[in-house]
Parts: C-alpha cells; structure tokens; sequence
C-alpha cells in the first residue's frame, strides 16, 4: 500500500527533471530552486514511505533483590486509575524496604514486529510516597552494552503521598535493549523508613514503519529494527479466575472488559493486538497446528506427502502427518514467530489431537506427545504462552509442558475432570460451551475454577460469560 502511493507519485519527478533538462547552465539561479524543490517533493515522498507508530509495553516479571513488594499481580500496573488520595489496594503494588532500601527489577519483552525501527522509549509511571527530599526512589535502565545502570527518573517532581505521574524519554533505545529483546528497569531507593506505591508502569515505544530496510542513519542515531530480534524472555502464564472473550469472525470488538482475547493468528492484525495490550489486557493467538486449511497464506508450504484425510464438517481442512517433525515443525515455528512479530501474548494451537482421530494415517499416542511437546519448545523459545486444546486424554503427561488450557464441551461430554491438573498447577482452563445453557454448567464450571462462556459456533463476538 506505502509502495504503491510512493510510485504513484513519480508524475511529479518526471516534468522537473524534463524541465532541469531544458535549463541554460547559466541560469543557476533558476537551478537552485528547481533543485530545493525536488528535495522537498523527495522528502514528502519519504513520509508517505514511513508511518509512525507508537505502542505500550508493560512489565512481565518483578524481581525484588533487596525489600519486599506486596503481592498483588502485575496486570494492575497496566492500568492507571489512582490519582489524588485514591487508596485502592487492588490497583497497586507497594514497595517496602529493608535495612539497605529496596531494590527491584521490571522485566519487559519487547514484541518483534518486521520492518518496524525503534527511535524513541518514554518511561510512563504513576507514583504515591514521599517526595524527593524525604527518600529519593529512582528508576534505571540496564544499559546492555556497559552493564551500567542509566538514570531515567525519580520522584522529585511528585506531591508528598499523592499520586503522581512521572514521565522520562529516552533517546537511545538500543543500548537498553538485549539479545532477548527484552529490557530492565531497576527501582531504588537506598533510603529506609519508607514505602512507595505504583500504580502503573509502561515503555511508550515511537518509531516507524517503513517498507524499506533500517538505514544507516537509523542505526547511527540509537534506532533498532524490531524485526532484528525476538522475544524470549519471561513469558506470561494465565492463572485461574481471568475473564476472557474468543473472536474469530466479524469485526472484533476491543470494548470489552476482559483480561484476555483469544483471536486468529492470520486474521487478526498486529494493530489491533497493539491496541489490545495498550489497555493492559493479554492476546492469545490460534492456528491450526495439526490440520491443513487450505485458505491460509502459508498453505503452500505443506508438501502433498503430510496431509491426509479431510477433517469431518470442516471443508477444506486435511489432517497432518504430525510424525514428520522435520517437515512442520519448521512451518509451525514460522506461525509462532508470526505470533510474536504481532505482539501475541501466547498461542492457541487447534487439533493437537489427531492420534485419536482417522486421519490416514497410523498415529500413536507418543508421537502426538513427541508434536506437541516439540510446540511447546518452539512456542517457549519465543517467549510465548501456550495452551492445551482439548486433547484430554494427554493431559497429565502434558500438563508440565503448556501454560494453559483450551476447551470445547467438556460439560457437555462430561469429561471436565480431566481438566483438574491444569487448575492444581495454578493454570488457567478457558472453555466454550456451545448448546447447554448456561445455569446448566456454570456453577460446576464456577466451583471448579474453571473460566467458561456460552458461545454460538461461529464464535463472533457474542458471548455469556460464567463469572
């Protein structure tokens, strides 16, 4: 699209260089403004080449080295909604000291987005405790290359035990951005006594997309393609009691008040998954793992030799001979990458199953262990989450290895228990009934700790939350 406007706009070159062409060589006068208006029209041209972009990333892990924090999650520091003399304990996580102060570090994964460049991070912080001249409480950045810490901020233009926004950018991005595409934030304070409270920590990043590589210039001046690296850092593990909403056809709905949307890797773009994560929320991104859709962008990657019987009721859809690793997975961690590149916060994999399906092809139950233990390395080696879809029989030899699990018309079948180890290993069980009626499986669903919607087949963006 940014290519086809650039080209389009050659009309405007083509008469002055004719007209350059035509001037006598002692009409320099003439020349130089010919000249500075070709400049000009090349710089429009490099603007329309280049959009700018800005999005918001919030802490995925907190590490207290010296102090204590009080243990409220960190999604309550994606949400800035303290301000004055508010006091809600929920919506804050309060730092304490020990006889050296306290000493933390935020991690942040950065999401890898192709043709995306890094010029600019701005350091966003909701702060409540004493004012500078009472104890100073500092935040740094790891600088990668040294291994020093870079003053960012403090709270020296706060209001004594107000909350109070605190505000910093930082130029050079890149020298705070490691090999993991993750980077530090320390908070500090060597002061005892006192505590401090946040209610809200983010990296604003500004850069721009352009359709064309990171140029010196970039690079010189601190810029960092995203697409450089990927992220492999902490990743997110979902526990019991999120609300959630599944979308995979029409427009999706981004109004919802939920902790997490689960929504098609290929149909769902990375502007809207920014946009989702920019109000604190999780994104959970699906693909079919062990079927082929004929409908998809990468279809032609699958040679003829995997694909085996059509799966019933979904046209255009082929079992996979999920014995062949060497072949898929390479397919499918080019889905996981695409999922990080996007900002997806974990994946949802479908049809992880098809030993205990006829697919065409002889299928034993350890080589469907052996496929999705292999994508649940990939998907960990990229920094992301993933879920177990249906696929129950397997559980307990799975539970280890995923983060979370998926299910449809376990009620229904009655088949539920199946799904307790998940919830006894403190992770989330995200699940769909179709037919039943809600006060039919909710208080079970409910007292299991399980989070459950009604939902139509089509999955749009209709649902009946259970809690």
């Amino acid at each position: 699209m940014l290519k086809s406007r650039v080209t389009s706009n050659t009309f405007l070159i083509k008469p002055i260089v004719w007209l350059i062409k035509k001037i006598p060589i002692y009409k320099m006068h003439l020349f130089k403004q010919v000249k500075s208006l070709i400049q000009l029209l090349l710089g429009m041209m490099l603007l329309m080449a280049n959009v700018s972009f800005a999005e918001f990333m919030f802490p995925s892990n907190l590490l207290n080295k010296g102090g204590s924090s009080t243990p409220q999650p960190l999604e309550v520091l994606a949400v800035k909604d303290q301000q004055d003399s508010d006091d809600n304990l929920d919506s804050y996580i309060e730092f304490d000291t020990d006889s050296r102060g306290y000493s933390g570090t935020f991690r942040f994964n950065l999401p890898a987005k192709p043709e995306k460049t890094i010029h600019e991070l701005i350091f966003h912080a909701n702060y409540r405790g004493p004012e500078k001249s009472n104890q100073k409480w500092e935040f740094q950045l790891l600088n990668v290359e040294t291994g020093k810490w870079f003053y960012v901020a403090d709270n020296s233009d706060v209001v004594d035990r107000a909350w109070s926004p605190i505000i910093a950018t930082i130029k050079d991005p890149a020298q705070f951005i490691d090999g993991r595409n993750q980077i530090t934030l320390r908070y500090i304070t060597r002061s005892t006594g006192n505590n401090s409270q946040l209610d809200f920590v983010a990296l604003e990043v500004k850069g721009s997309e352009s359709n064309s590589p990171t140029s010196r210039s970039d690079r010189d001046s601190g810029a960092i393609p995203l697409s450089a690296v990927v992220s492999t850092g902490n990743r997110w593990r979902p526990a019991p009691g999120l609300s959630w909403q599944i979308q995979y056809t029409e427009t999706i709905d981004t109004s919802l008040n939920v902790d997490v949307y689960n929504l098609d890797l290929f149909d769902t773009s990375a502007e809207v998954i920014s946009a989702i994560r920019s109000k604190g929320k999780h994104v959970i991104c699906y693909f079919s793992a062990g079927a082929y859709e004929n409908w998809r962008p990468d279809r032609v990657a699958f040679p003829g030799s995997v694909l085996g019987r059509y799966l019933d009721g979904w046209a255009g859809e082929r079992w996979l001979d999920i014995r062949r690793l060497d072949i898929l997975i390479p397919i499918m961690r080019a889905r996981l990458e695409q999922a990080a590149n996007k900002g997806c916060n974990g994946v949802d994999p479908d049809n992880v199953d098809g030993y205990s399906n006829n697919t065409g092809f002889a299928l034993s139950y350890d080589d469907q262990l052996a496929y999705n233990k292999a994508l649940a390395e990939a998907a960990h080696d990229l920094g992301l989450a993933i879920g177990l879809k249906n696929n129950l029989d397997q559980i307990r030899d799975l539970v280890n290895h995923f983060d979370f699990a998926v299910n449809e018309q376990c009620f229904q079948y009655e088949e539920c228990d199946t799904l307790k180890p998940f919830v006894d290993a403190g992770k989330a069980v995200f699940g769909i009934e179709y037919h039943l009626s809600n006060r039919s499986f909710c208080p079970q669903a409910n007292a299991m700790n399980f989070d459950f919607l009604k939902k139509i087949l089509s999955l749009d963006a209709r649902r009946r939350p259970c809690r």
